[in-house]
């Protein structure tokens, strides 16, 4: 299990979700009227805070998605990013018990692209939470081992 700290791996998952994250934004970031009707179809929100997430939450994944990317707040960014994929699970398996035939609004918002596998995405958002946990939990090194290192540099002298 020391492979979950490996920072190329590391590096690797961050790049993958980070970039998702920031992909996943641009369109909704561009067109937020047209993003808050997709929000709507999902029957989950109340009318009034729809305009509000419609704007607020493209900005939110491009922002998580950045810092993931370039390493920045890795703890914060992942559970914010953990965070969102959990309500968007939630809003597509609801989407999904209720039947709406609804674009999920994931990847784009073109009212006019086919209608998105909800159980696909259901799985692809799986994923990426699986990833961003493991970011979450094991973005930085054990605290025993960095602490046994330091001990032995001090009984060899070369700190």
């Amino acid at each position: 299990m020391n492979f979950l700290y490996n920072k190329y791996f590391q590096l690797i998952l961050r790049v993958i979700i980070g970039g998702l994250f920031i992909y996943a934004s641009l369109d909704k970031l561009f067109n937020p009227g047209e993003f808050a009707t997709i929000i709507k179809n999902y029957q989950i929100l109340p009318l009034e805070l729809v305009n509000i997430f419609g704007i607020v939450l493209p900005y939110v994944e491009f922002l998580a998605g950045t810092f993931l990317v370039f390493g920045i707040f890795k703890k914060g960014s992942s559970f914010v990013i953990s965070l969102l994929l959990v309500v968007f699970l939630i809003g597509l398996i609801k989407a999904q018990i209720m039947g709406l035939d609804i674009n999920c609004g994931c990847f784009s918002i073109d009212s006019n692209a086919p209608k998105s596998d909800i159980s696909l995405r259901i799985i692809e958002d799986i994923l990426m939470l699986i990833g961003s946990l493991l970011i979450y939990f094991f973005c930085e090194p054990k605290k025993e081992a960095v602490g046994a290192a330091n001990t032995e540099l001090k009984t060899e002298g070369e700190i």
